[in-house]
């Protein structure tokens, strides 16, 4: 989101999608999917939209690209789950249930996976969907000539990494078609979140006819890819809208109530409320402020646990941010319950680690089980740190450089930041703002020195947070590199006793907040409101940022 789940999943989708509430919101179901409490609640005031068997929603920002092979970001996967079926989907609890894939066996050594694919999917191109566009899309996912940033999910699969490492051909990979509908998985281990990792935009399928036709422009039009989802995108107006509709070919089409979804990007938060307001938008996020006023009108506001952590991401080849007091210093001097409190205005938590509550450990949460690695603020070691760093530096005083989105929101919590760390420690923050796409770009090209970013889960295990930190992983912008945490993230992939895995993930932890090439400062809830044109079926979690496939409107 993933925010796996991005999402490189980043601050300003995060804070701009769906933002905050107050205490005391009205909670959705348990686990976060609303469906029951939206049936219930009068949400008449705001009656929502007028075109008919449709739905508006504001995802706020543009996805820079729906390539599933390629794409790293929250919004471009949101979009892509309505568009692109694959083997396996989650339902409204985040179980793993069949997609294209109708059944599976697993052998007796969780080593090898049978999958059994409908016949009777096709693609927008008029293709049959087949075993062998999996095998398609995950060998270019390993294939270096794709830079994919993912490429590291695809080390799972029998030889991935040795593939990825030019070591062996793509027939040693551990992925075949045994036939049309008929695909065979060997893992290099046995991996029991294996299934749900398949859920994941990146393990998507993609029709090889297709993407030859349109080469490196795949993904980046609506008439520049093909389907096999719920939906087929028929316009894409970049940074304005995207409009999705029912596919009649697919397979669970009669279950699908809307005709269309019409996706908007309205980065500001205002804006975003004014439209909703006056019935041109039916999902919007609300920021503290916006839902505090929902409330006073007695309006429903939801919320709901998206598992993201949000933190200070620091280049560690800058010639200040490479040393590590530095690090630590402007990690415990920024006050993380005071921008939750000031900022955030929701039931978001300060990060005292950085795994996010919404993965589980061996017998409860996860970070639960690791427990406090860092303070939400400690002034005095703050300063600690930040003397050491100078002498070490030989400076007498630190300027930095952040990048952000310039969004309204991810502006604010700029602003926050510098204005911490400048009463903090003096430290000067120059706060550089670009649209969206633009900051991905730098954080992928490592082209910044400081950035506020985001994580969320791709899956529900600690690897989905720590294994990115990996040295060369495509998602580790820090350039940070620990032979130590490398060899601890190989035991933790060939460990098959519980008690010892989840014992090395908690050493992962610990080693990553003492390193800090991040600084965790807080973990996401998000809220959000719905017009009364919606009935149930919105879908949102940690790992399904956004689901309206399954979406029933008010009679």
């Amino acid at each position: 989101m993933k925010f796996k789940k991005l999402l490189a999943v980043t601050l300003v989708l995060a804070m701009t999608v769906s933002m905050f509430t107050g205490c005391g919101t009205k909670k959705d179901t348990e686990n976060g999917t609303g469906t029951d409490t939206q049936a219930a609640d009068d949400r008449s005031a705001y009656p929502g939209t007028a075109e008919a068997n449709s739905i508006t929603v504001n995802i706020a920002s543009e996805p820079p690209e729906m390539c599933s092979i390629t794409t790293t970001d929250t919004t471009s996967f949101s979009v892509l789950r309505h568009v692109v079926e694959n083997l396996v989907t989650l339902d409204a609890n985040d179980k793993v249930q069949p997609g294209v894939a109708k059944d599976w066996t697993v052998s007796d050594d969780g080593l090898v996976y049978t999958f059994n694919l409908r016949d009777n999917m096709k693609w927008s191109n008029g293709e049959p969907v087949t075993a062998k566009d999996f095998v398609f899309a995950w060998t270019s996912l390993l294939t270096p000539e794709f830079a994919a940033d993912y490429a590291y999910f695809g080390y799972i699969f029998k030889n991935g990494l040795a593939y990825n490492n030019g070591e062996v051909g793509a027939d040693q990979l551990g992925f075949k078609a045994e036939s049309d509908y008929k695909l065979v998985v060997t893992l290099e281990n046995p991996t029991s979140y294996f299934l749900d990792t398949l859920a994941f935009g990146v393990f998507a399928p993609v029709n090889e006819k297709a993407y030859n036709e349109f080469g490196t422009a795949y993904g980046t039009d609506a008439d520049k890819m093909a389907y096999n989802g719920a939906f087929k995108m028929t316009s894409w107006e970049h940074e304005n809208k995207i409009v999705l509709e029912k596919n009649a070919d697919y397979y669970d089409a009669a279950n699908i109530n809307l005709d269309k979804i019409n996706m908007v990007m309205i980065n500001d938060t205002n804006a975003a409320l004014n439209s909703f307001k006056a019935g041109e938008v039916d999902v919007i996020g609300v920021n503290g402020e916006q839902a505090e006023l929902m409330k006073s009108e007695k309006f429903p506001v939801y919320t709901y646990d998206d598992g993201a952590t949000f933190y200070l991401e620091f280049n560690t080849t800058d010639p200040m941010l490479q040393n590590n007091n530095l690090r630590l210093a402007l990690t415990y001097a920024i006050d993380k319950q005071a921008f939750v409190d000031s900022i955030v205005k929701n039931s978001s938590k300060a990060a005292v680690s950085f795994t996010a509550p919404a993965i589980n450990g061996q017998t409860k949460k996860f970070n639960e089980e690791v427990g406090a690695l860092i303070p939400t603020v400690d002034l005095a070691k703050a300063k600690e740190y930040y003397d050491k760093a100078k002498a070490e530096l030989g400076v007498d005083t630190i300027s930095i450089t952040m990048i952000c989105d310039d969004s309204d929101t991810a502006v604010k919590n700029a602003a926050f930041v510098q204005e911490q760390l400048k009463t903090a420690l003096g430290v000067d923050i120059q706060v550089e703002s670009m649209p969206f796409k633009s900051r991905l770009e730098r954080m992928s090209n490592k082209d910044f020195s400081l950035v506020f970013a985001g994580w969320g889960p791709d899956y529900n295990d600690p690897m989905t947070f720590l294994d990115m930190f990996e040295t060369g992983n495509g998602n580790n912008h820090t350039s940070y590199s620990s032979p130590a945490y490398d060899e601890l993230l190989g035991k933790v992939r060939k460990e098959l006793d519980p008690k010892a895995r989840f014992g090395y993930l908690m050493d992962l932890e610990k080693m990553l907040m003492t390193d800090m090439p991040i600084g965790p400062i807080y973990w996401r809830s998000r809220d959000y409101i719905l017009s009364g044109k919606i009935a149930s079926g919105v879908i949102r979690t940690a790992f399904q940022d956004m689901n309206y496939k399954y979406v029933k409107l008010a009679k």
